[in-house]
């Protein structure tokens, strides 16, 4: 047992200190450019989305874009219709860290972090720098989920860990609520994925009970948005409603939907566990915005509604 924690204590934290390498590289290389980006936005939702999936993939974080979104409001430079947009492409551009840890380029990641690490040391050239910071972050999560992985291994022979994954498996909305409670705690879906796919890569859970606890951890990720709209005025605070029922909605017209989800997925990546997680994570996701398209003005009629002055 104590080899299993060493090893995912290990892998995890290696992945977490990816990420913070990794946003904040971009963050600090690209920050300045996507808010004039942002809020350069016409009307179109269809624009709002893609500026919402272009930030979120290069940010690796939905909640942060959301945040910028949530502020970007605040001060009255996006209207609550435009920010609903950039919301909804954020939600698919969150999916682009699962789908390339299904790639699973750990044997040639030796690459990117020697350069990482080579440029992370240039004290002259600030950009260079963050650059060397993002490639250092990008290799760490890879290698992260690599041991991850290999630290999970044993449970495979651990009769009870497989029988609560089962019952999540059994039973969806217990799924829901362990993939939402884990998601509020770390504060990351993107982590949480992860972990589902290295689970999934060892034979240890179903693709049904994934895709349970993904339902969650959608919903979960609103948590960070919804703390970080507390101190601000109702505008603020409507933005980061949207947010929460946009998922919220989704979850619940998706759940009686899950059997035909998880179908598309095995049939796309038959002999890829991970790959299927990414799949039905992406699907999810992109179906969602879909079927919310149209319905981007209700969205902020009953944030209005709900949230009054």
């Amino acid at each position: 047992m104590f080899m299993v924690l060493s090893g995912v204590s290990t892998g995890l934290g290696l992945f977490l200190l990816g990420m913070k390498f990794l946003t904040e590289g971009l963050r600090q290389v690209t920050s300045s450019r996507l808010k004039h980006m942002i809020t350069g936005l016409g009307l179109h939702p269809i624009l709002g989305i893609l500026i919402g999936m272009i930030v979120t993939a290069l940010l690796q974080s939905s909640s942060g874009t959301t945040i910028i979104v949530v502020g970007l409001v605040e001060a009255q430079l996006l209207t609550l219709y435009q920010a609903t947009s950039i919301i909804m492409g954020a939600n698919i551009g969150t999916t682009v860290t699962a789908q390339l840890i299904a790639f699973q380029p750990s044997k040639y990641i030796f690459l990117p972090l020697l350069i990482g690490l080579l440029l992370s040391f240039h004290k002259t050239n600030k950009k260079l720098r963050f650059m060397g910071e993002t490639l250092l972050g990008f290799s760490l999560i890879f290698i992260g989920i690599d041991l991850l992985s290999k630290g999970l291994h044993p449970l495979q022979q651990l009769t009870r860990f497989q029988e609560i994954l089962i019952t999540f498996g059994q039973r969806p909305i217990l799924g829901i609520i362990m993939g939402f409670c884990t998601t509020a705690i770390i504060q990351s879906s993107s982590t949480g994925v992860a972990i589902l796919q290295s689970l999934a890569a060892n034979k240890l859970i179903s693709l049904s009970a994934a895709v349970a606890i993904l339902l969650g951890q959608n919903i979960g990720t609103c948590v960070t948005t919804l703390l970080s709209s507390i101190h601000l005025t109702v505008i603020g605070k409507r933005a980061a409603f949207i947010h929460l029922l946009f998922n919220l909605l989704g979850v619940l017209i998706f759940f009686p939907f899950m059997g035909v989800l998880c179908g598309i997925s095995q049939t796309t990546a038959p002999t890829n566990a991970a790959r299927q997680i990414a799949h039905a994570h992406s699907l999810f996701n992109i179906f969602s915005t879909i079927v919310f398209i149209p319905f981007i003005s209700l969205f902020v009629k009953l944030s209005n509604i709900i949230i009054k002055e």
